[in-house]
């Protein structure tokens, strides 16, 4: 249910935000439901955790995920990353915490051909799984292929393995994928055209175990039952799940690495990681909503980190799929434009998000060399002669979809509403549950309300590139960016990767396919009363894994 009484409070502070604007310049992700799980208020009691020995006997890491249609499985690790399944599994790589400089895991060595085509990836030897069974080149290769076609994947990792010579024939179902080839202990990846980040990419790819997955269906792997108990490769493994409450991992006995120091963790299914945390039974625990934030901010025991990523909020704009549906609406760069205009960015960043949104014109930050100075000022006036200009229809309603089910994103979306009232624009909102499917295949919209958590700036541009395979759809397949994203992708020289930057910038702000709202922080909490992390670690975008020396983190209390 909606509140409307903070949407009043809302519009009463952003009024207040725009008076003192004016006089000065003249002109969490997702919230879950309330309560928590009866295995966790256990948990908290110092209870039996499924016969295992109580977290107050055993020295005990307690996390979290909220409970949910697929809390019978442990997360699918190639769609997102978490302090779970960095554990579990392992790269060939392992990134430090910018995410692009790497050191060997499961790679012993590599070497680039000069021309910057060809990869020779050499394992470590003597490598296991945690059920005992060797780890080898051909599980690396099978996961690449299977990457491929897998239905559930992030897109970094399809990105990057399209680059490989013959990955679009291994897709079109073609024996083998040409590029790739496996000698012993020896990985041979040729490319079609260089890379930049192709290493950093493999830092984030798990590689699984062919010898249980081998025969699966790739389309179907993430709801496989391997991922309620996967034979794993990191320094822990999963020692027991109870479906729906929590599993618990220990540690892997063939991990080769440095062992772990603490010995038991414990993930509990749960529907509020407040109330969690509040009944002590969560130590670590990455947000950016707000409301969340400024209740571990009450919690003397959580230590506050900031996180700076790169994470985009904005608004796309279904205009014209491949399939020829066209959206009419949308067409005129003025109408997108007018949207901008109309919606004081600046005011809503403070209000929502203080402390941790920052506006964007693009998906160059403001703060970046590349930037070019180009702003989407409120103005609402402008606003309106920009519609009035492109013939809008003010008697039919602006279709808005989002998928945000949090307070705070609902309070947008009524903001949002009552800016664009103001210029005479009626407004229809749309909350979906099945996310990017109405986003790209369902498209019965006008704008939608997006977020993307960048590995780096080249997500943001490659969703405008003719051959993605969502964005097609709404943007027509479009070829104009494609020259100059490959120029991004291929190009690791600087002057290079910054002409083409600043380029690119010009484009998008000259067609808004995208409209660009905020980036926005992330905070992590860590409860120093239970766990000591070592000196000078640095944390990453926590949806990706980086080098946090976990091996060297303890409990104490």
């Amino acid at each position: 249910m909606r509140k409307r009484s903070r949407f009043i409070a809302l519009v009463l502070s952003l009024a207040l935000a725009v008076g003192m604007l004016a006089g000065c310049s003249g002109g969490g992700e997702t919230a879950a439901p309330e309560g928590t799980s009866a295995q966790t208020e256990a948990a908290g009691a110092g209870e039996t955790v499924g016969g295992s020995e109580s977290t107050d006997e055993v020295p005990t890491l307690r996390l979290a995920s909220l409970a949910g249609s697929t809390s019978d499985k442990i997360d699918t690790s190639w769609k997102n990353h978490t302090l779970q399944t960095t554990l579990l599994f392992r790269t060939l790589f392992l990134a430090d915490s910018d995410l692009q400089t790497v050191q060997p895991d499961l790679a012993e060595s590599y070497e680039l051909s000069d021309d910057g085509l060809v990869y020779t990836i050499k394992m470590k030897d003597g490598l296991k799984w945690s059920d005992g069974e060797d780890l080898t080149a051909e599980d690396v290769a099978f996961s690449i292929k299977a990457n491929l076609k897998a239905a559930v994947t992030n897109g970094i990792y399809t990105t990057a393995f399209m680059y490989i010579e013959g990955a679009q024939e291994w897709k079109d179902g073609a024996d083998d994928l040409s590029g790739l080839t496996v000698d012993g202990n020896t990985i041979t990846i040729t490319l079609t055209t260089p890379y930049a980040t192709f290493i950093p990419v493999l830092a984030q790819f798990d590689i699984l175990p062919e010898h249980v997955l081998g025969d699966v269906d790739p389309l179907e792997l993430h709801n496989n039952a391997y991922w309620t108990q996967p034979v794993c490769s990191g320094m822990y493994m999963v020692e027991e799940h109870n479906a729906g409450n929590y599993y618990v991992m220990v540690p892997n006995p063939y991990y080769e690495g440095e062992a772990p120091k603490i010995q038991r963790i414990v993930n509990y299914w749960v529907t509020d990681m407040v109330t969690t945390a509040q009944a002590g039974n969560l130590d670590y625990y990455t947000t950016n909503n707000p409301e969340e934030i400024n209740q571990f901010n009450a919690m003397a025991s959580m230590e506050k980190i900031p996180i700076d990523i790169l994470f985009y909020r904005y608004f796309i704009c279904n205009m014209s799929g491949v399939d020829g549906n066209e959206n009419s609406v949308m067409q005129d760069v003025r109408v997108r434009e007018a949207i901008l205009h109309a919606i004081d960015r600046e005011a809503l960043a403070t209000s929502l998000f203080p402390d941790l949104a920052t506006v964007v014109n693009s998906g160059v930050l403001n703060s970046d060399p590349e930037y070019n100075g180009v702003t989407y000022e409120y103005d609402p006036e402008l606003a309106r002669q920009l519609l009035e200009e492109a013939n809008f229809d003010f008697s039919q309603p602006l279709r808005i979809l989002y998928y945000y089910s949090d307070q705070v994103s609902i309070d947008f979306m009524d903001a949002v509403a009552y800016y664009l009232n103001q210029i005479g624009v009626q407004t229809e909102i749309t909350q979906t549950s099945t996310g990017t499917v109405d986003m790209f295949q369902t498209r019965d919209y006008d704008i939608a309300y997006k977020g993307l958590s960048a590995f780096a700036v080249n997500e943001w541009y490659g969703e405008y590139q003719s051959t993605n395979n969502n964005f097609m759809n709404i943007f027509g397949g479009d070829t104009a960016f494609d020259e100059l994203i490959n120029q991004l992708n291929e190009s690791s020289d600087p002057a290079v990767r910054s002409e083409t930057l600043s380029a690119l910038q010009e484009m998008e702000q000259e067609m808004l396919y995208k409209l660009p709202l905020y980036t926005i922080g992330h905070v992590l909490y860590i409860n120093t009363d239970h766990v000591q992390i070592p000196d000078g670690v640095e944390f990453a975008n926590p949806w990706y894994r980086s080098d946090i020396d976990f091996e060297n983190w303890e409990i104490v209390g």
